[in-house]
């Protein structure tokens, strides 16, 4: 990894989704082991039902977490690889918009607008 690469997330991303999977795997493995078991109807205990209910929110979304920030952490692999050169003509160029045309509005000017449109429409 260079000095000068920026922070886009990809640790974060990777630290939240194993942790998140780390909590639903051991949620999962107190439901079925320390609180009471898991049997044909559901788990035995409260306690038992708290940790299902864990593992079964985590377990996905950490999952998926986990397979983003997999995917992030290659991506800057691959970008970062030496033969790769940084401008291959792969991104497109961004042109500046300009606002004096009216066609692009953000919803304060698009709501200051339609204001003064139906204030002169009732006088």
């Amino acid at each position: 990894m260079t000095a000068t690469r920026r922070d886009d997330g990809t640790r974060q991303l990777l630290q939240c989704g194993v942790g998140t999977f780390a909590v639903g795997v051991l949620a999962a493995a107190l439901a079925s082991t320390v609180l009471g078991g898991i049997g044909h109807q559901g788990p035995h205990t409260n306690s038992g039902w708290i940790a299902l209910l864990v593992a079964m929110m985590c377990v996905p979304f950490g999952a998926m977490a986990l397979a983003l920030g997999v995917a992030k952490w290659l991506r800057n692999r691959r970008e970062d690889s030496p033969g790769r050169s940084s401008g291959d003509g792969n991104q497109l160029p961004l042109n500046p918009v300009s606002r004096e045309s009216g066609s692009l509005l953000s919803f304060s000017d698009q709501s200051s607008m339609e204001r003064r449109s139906h204030g002169k429409e009732r006088q």
